[in-house]
């Protein structure tokens, strides 16, 4: 059985002045899984989701066999990586909701 979704979360955290580009969500998830592979991260800290909200943050989903304290010693990697996506993006923390 999985994780359920709250265990899951990961948020990056933006910086409100710089403007998001519209169509961020695949390409961030794409940019976080391909630094993962590149640095041999375990497949399950793979991001299967991410979406922007309201509070200026991106919510990223992990695999259903992970959680995101599993994600959060690779979070260097998906900080830099978010970053070339979405130049706003200034940190990564585990949902705390």
């Amino acid at each position: 059985m999985g994780s359920s979704m709250a265990e899951r979360c990961v948020l990056l955290t933006r910086d409100e002045s710089v403007p998001p580009h519209n169509k961020i969500n695949q390409g961030i998830v794409s940019a976080i899984n391909r630094a993962l592979f590149h640095q041999q991260a375990p497949a399950p800290n793979e991001i299967m989701n991410a979406r922007r909200n309201a509070k200026v943050a991106i919510t990223a989903i992990t695999k259903q066999d992970a959680t995101a304290e599993m994600a959060l010693p690779y979070c260097d990697i998906i900080l830099t990586a978010g970053g070339t996506v979405d130049k706003g993006v200034i940190d990564v923390e585990e949902n705390e909701s």
